[in-house]
């Protein structure tokens, strides 16, 4: 079975395509095109904004980590590891592993073992698993009546999901508190975080999604016809689709989850919304993270070659 997981964005990518097919075909890209361009100045500035707190927060964070993984204080390293392989593996998918890899091998560079890597990883990715379970349950339960319109579910059903996961969300933090001694899985013994470290990864996280959904937020049309902390939800629920298939970036899943869930929304219009949000998100930081990874590897090859000069 394990063989076959990374696998299994294909089906999903498969059904997101049959979703945006059926809603395309109504679809003038003219008018995309046109909602686009029609974003205010001022609208695409604030989206930076918001997408450059993004990144800083995931840059500093990284640095925290880092000292929970070796002990060892080097935020400057960690800023610049974060800002490239973050764009990176979201945009290629599989971030776990592709942001693995760039993480290792950055940080082989500085004398991190591959257990600290590997740490490291799993440490970065709990912000977002935390806050994100945490943003759905709340948004449900204060905006039970807009998630339900767009989940196209009853209230009640709305508040009872609501209900479950805050219960879950104050289990965890409950067995962090009560649970002194490690965990033992596998063979292997795990850590349980401190109350501390996991109140501060769930802050974190929760600021860096607020942020990643108000980058969209501010591009939707005003027939979205909702405020942002019900907005939460939705986003929410769209993202984790996209990260669960694994497709690169989650493109077109993210935009068949918002489709199905925002009908009121116009395609055309939902969909230059949601380009706008890639430029912002996804593609200038992309960007970005490339020319410093070039930079990295010229500096890395030169240092390489002249060690190898002084050898002989």
């Amino acid at each position: 079975m394990k063989k076959w997981a990374p696998l299994l964005w294909i089906p999903m990518l498969a059904l997101a395509g049959w979703v945006l097919a059926d809603r395309l075909e109504a679809i003038d890209f003219h008018d995309v095109r046109q909602q686009v361009l029609a974003q205010p100045p001022t609208t695409m500035l604030l989206g930076l904004l918001f997408s450059a707190g993004v990144y800083a927060l995931v840059g500093i964070y990284e640095g925290i980590a880092v000292r929970m993984a070796s002990g060892r204080t080097m935020p400057l390293v960690a800023f610049r590891t974060a800002i490239i392989s973050n764009p990176i593996s979201r945009a290629i998918g599989l971030a776990l592993v592709s942001g693995g890899a760039l993480r290792y091998r950055m940080y082989a560079a500085v004398g991190l073992s591959a257990r600290e890597v590997a740490t490291v990883v799993v440490l970065a990715a709990m912000p977002y698993f935390f806050s994100v379970g945490w943003l759905i349950d709340l948004s449900l339960l204060l905006n039970a009546e807009t998630a339900a319109q767009a989940l196209r579910i009853s209230t009640g059903t709305v508040l009872i999901l609501g209900v479950i996961g805050l219960a879950k969300d104050i289990g965890w933090l409950t067995f962090v508190i009560r649970r002194k001694t490690p965990l033992t899985m596998g063979g292997q013994t795990l850590p349980v975080p401190t109350l501390r470290d996991t109140s501060l990864q769930l802050a974190i996280g929760l600021v860096q999604i607020s942020l990643m959904t108000g980058i969209l937020y501010l591009f939707m049309p005003d027939e979205l016809n909702m405020s942002w902390p019900a907005f939460i939800a939705i986003y929410c629920i769209a993202f984790v689709a996209g990260q669960l298939s694994n497709v690169p970036a989650g493109l077109g899943v993210l935009e068949a989850a918002l489709l199905l869930m925002l009908p009121q929304v116009p395609p055309a219009k939902l969909l230059g919304a949601v380009l706008a949000y890639r430029a912002v998100f996804e593609i200038l930081p992309l960007l970005i993270a490339l020319g410093l990874l070039l930079m990295f590897e010229s500096t890395s090859s030169r240092g390489f070659l002249r060690r190898r000069l002084l050898r002989r």
